[in-house]
This record gives structure tokens, sequence and C-alpha cells, in this order.
């Protein structure tokens, strides 16, 4: 079985079109594997722009998402006979021709071994880090959601647009993620600290409109997120850092979001509008 990887670099010198190798991409018809350094990510971030390193964070993250999405359809890429059509041979050759002075794709190499997380961290060693391993790929926000919210449909109206006329006391309409009640509201927002502010700010503000029209019903609330890089999103990462520790919510990690379903289940929690 055969197998391709490519390794990408961050340009932090386009005049001479001097690269830092940062990550790492293997892909087979079984799997897509991906990560990148972060003693890479940290060297290169002392080298470029603020601006610049968050634009790099933010296609890493598109990265990230991409292979989400593949590997959410592996059932029909899987049959394809251009496997991983978006990560093929021929599509990273083309990304290697038209990279963009901020993160370069080598030409794929093509290697006649099936891939597993063994090779891949064999490969990440070499052509990387080998001061590291492999650091594991966290779920983006986007994917625990709609992985998540599914499975406590019983127990919450998921991804509801309340208004007055649910709600009286609400200043004004809101979106809300999870919303129920047993002995008590309880309802649940999951913030992505990568966004601009201002989504941060929004996603905050739906938090504090329903915790303030049912604070005399004493609700229970989860903010749910997921820390932000310090040095790309500082505003974010301060907003992370203080909402945490703010005692009118719940505050969950992302990778335990699992939590709140667990609260569902012991209070016997029910959607609050029907």
């Amino acid at each position: 079985m055969k197998s391709h990887y490519t390794i990408i670099s961050s340009v932090v010198r386009p005049e001479i079109q001097e690269k830092i190798s940062i990550g790492l991409l293997l892909v087979s018809t079984t799997g897509l594997y991906f990560s990148c350094s972060r003693n890479k990510l940290a060297v290169v971030r002392s080298l470029i722009d603020k601006s610049l390193f968050r634009f790099l964070n933010d296609t890493i993250r598109q990265i990230d998402l991409a292979i989400e999405t593949e590997v959410a359809n592996k059932g029909t890429i899987f049959s394809s006979s251009d496997h991983h059509a978006q990560f093929s041979e021929g599509y990273l050759s083309y990304m290697n021709r038209y990279s963009n002075n901020l993160i370069s794709f080598s030409s794929p190499v093509q290697i006649e071994m099936e891939a597993d997380q063994n090779l891949f961290n064999f490969l990440f060693s070499k052509y990387i880090d080998a001061t590291e391993t492999a650091p594991k790929r966290t779920k983006s926000v986007e994917a625990v959601k709609s992985e998540f919210l599914p499975k406590v449909n019983t127990h919450f109206n998921i991804e509801r647009e309340l208004s007055r006329n649910d709600i009286p006391e609400l200043l004004m309409s809101v979106n809300v993620d999870m919303i129920g009640k047993n002995e008590v509201p309880v309802f649940s927002q999951i913030i992505d600290f990568e966004r601009n502010m201002n989504f941060i700010q929004q996603d905050v503000a739906v938090l504090e409109f329903l915790f303030n029209a049912l604070e005399k019903q004493q609700p229970k609330s989860f903010l749910v997120g997921n820390e932000p890089d310090k040095s790309a999103y500082p505003k974010s990462h301060a907003a992370w850092n203080d909402l945490r520790n703010y005692s009118k919510f719940e505050f969950v990690a992302l990778e335990d979001i699992e939590r709140v379903k667990v609260y569902a289940e012991e209070h016997e929690v029910m959607p609050l509008l029907k």
C-alpha cells in the first residue's frame, strides 16, 4: 500500500525564500495524519510579525478543518480512485508550485508503506522535530459541536434562537447552543477563543443576557471553550483567562465537554421549549 507525505514550512524571509519546516502531512487510503511542531512554531513566532503569525495559525486551523471534513466523509472518500482528493499528490504538487509567501508545501514524496501513527511519528521526528513527539491533534470547535450536540438533543434545545416570547425577561433575541430545564434552567455556549474578538464578545453576551433574564430561577450555565495561543491571540487569551474564573458560569475545557452531558443525565434535564 502506498502513502505520500508533504512537509509544510513557514517562509520567514520571502525575499530569499528562507523557510523553517513546521509540520508534516501524511496521506493514504486509510487515513490522514497532520501535526505541527510547537517548538518550530515558537521559533517562527519570534521571527515574523504578529499579524503574519496569526495568519499562519489560521492557515493551520484551515488545514485541520479540511482534514476533519475528509475524515467525516471517509465512507465516500475511501471508495474514490483518487483517495483524499483534497490531499492527493496532484493537489499537493499544485500547492508546492503556488505556495504563498507565508506558508509552503514541499513536493509530495511517495513511499511504499501504509500510513499509520508509528510511520507518521517516525517521519515527524526525522523531518520536522526530533525533540518532541508529534503533538496530538485536537478537534476544532466546529468538529466538537457537530459530534456533541446531537448526543444531547434529548436534554436540550439545540442551537435555538430565543426571543422575549420564550423568555419575557430576555433583553433581546439570542442564539444559544444548548438550553434545557429541570429544577433550574440549564444552558451552555461553546466559544471558539481563536475567532475574532467580536464573535467572542457576542457569544459571551448570550450567556450574560440569559443569566440575567433567568437569575431569579438560579440557572446553571456552562461556558465551554478552548485555550487560545497566548502569543497569536493575546486579547482572546486574556478574555479566556478572565472568563474561566467568572462565578456566573461553570467553565468547561473543550476536551471535557462530556461533563455537560453527564450533568444533564444526572439532573434529568429536558429541553426548555417544546
